[in-house]
């Protein structure tokens, strides 16, 4: 009944992560579209056997051909970031405790509880309206955020996809049978539980180049956290960077590095 209390307790504190290994980098999952008893929530997995794809996709149109044009005009439409995150989550009853066995449970109650939108009754009518769709932001480390003048958070956006395996060795195939394992109360639930989450980023800031700096700031954390703090003073990207110790080094990986002078001096002629 401690880990209940426990867990009761870290949901009210904003913070879902009970017994997991702080060692690990955990991905953070936070729901922006409602809270649990009146508190925000960050949903902390311990993953394991991680993969990790992202994906730009950009979208054309195109007006048909014409003539002294043979393949038709293209129109930009848009530029899609997605991601897919594939993971298990492991806990055993011998190894590491039933709570931290139930613990892997509620998660992934949670996980499928948190794609249906929120909603705000209406009167004594015994209806409802919808309030807020489901979104979201994820954090992994430096890999998945919002990396801004060493800030780290979130990035936000809605998830299109989530599928659980349950027991079986994630998504290798088996039996549940096989692999139940005992949590709170003695109750028989998988000791390992295959995850899969397809996310498309919705940017809270301009994306983009604007006047030679990305995002109209020049930063290059973007959409992984370099560990460098572009200068975005007037003379803009490619000069001396802060990282997060403050001291002032070249910025490695900044327009003026990864381009040659001869094929910066290309393009400016062309």
């Amino acid at each position: 009944m401690d880990f209940l209390k426990n867990i009761a307790a870290a949901v009210n504190s904003g913070l879902v992560e009970g017994p997991v290994d702080l060692e690990v980098e955990l991905i953070e999952i936070e729901p922006l579209h409602t809270t649990i008893n009146g508190n925000s929530i960050i949903i902390q997995i311990e993953p394991a056997n991680l993969s990790i794809q992202q994906s730009i996709n950009i979208t054309m149109g195109e007006q048909g051909a014409f003539y002294g044009r043979a393949e038709g005009m293209p129109i930009y439409q848009q530029t899609r970031r997605s991601f897919s995150l594939s993971f298990d989550m492991i806990k055993s009853q011998v190894l590491n405790g039933s709570d931290a066995v139930s613990n892997n449970a509620i998660v992934v109650n949670l996980l499928q509880q948190l794609q249906y939108p929120a909603y705000t009754p209406v009167g004594n009518q015994n209806t409802s309206v919808l309030k807020t769709p489901p979104f979201f932001r994820i954090q992994y480390g430096d890999i998945i955020g919002d990396f801004f003048k060493g800030q780290k958070r979130g990035v936000p956006g809605y998830m299109t996809g989530l599928d659980v395996s349950l027991g079986g060795g994630g998504w290798g195939g088996g039996s549940i049978g096989d692999n139940l394992t005992l949590g709170i109360g003695d109750v028989k639930i998988p000791i390992q539980y295959g995850i899969r989450i397809g996310f498309n980023v919705v940017h809270d800031h301009v994306v983009g180049w604007y006047d030679g700096k990305f995002a109209g700031d020049g930063r290059n954390n973007w959409p992984l956290n370099t560990g460098v703090v572009i200068d975005s003073s007037q003379n803009g990207p490619g000069n001396a960077g802060i990282p997060a110790s403050g001291e002032t080094i070249a910025v490695p990986g900044a327009p003026a590095t990864v381009c040659s002078q001869k094929t910066q001096n290309e393009l400016m002629e062309k």
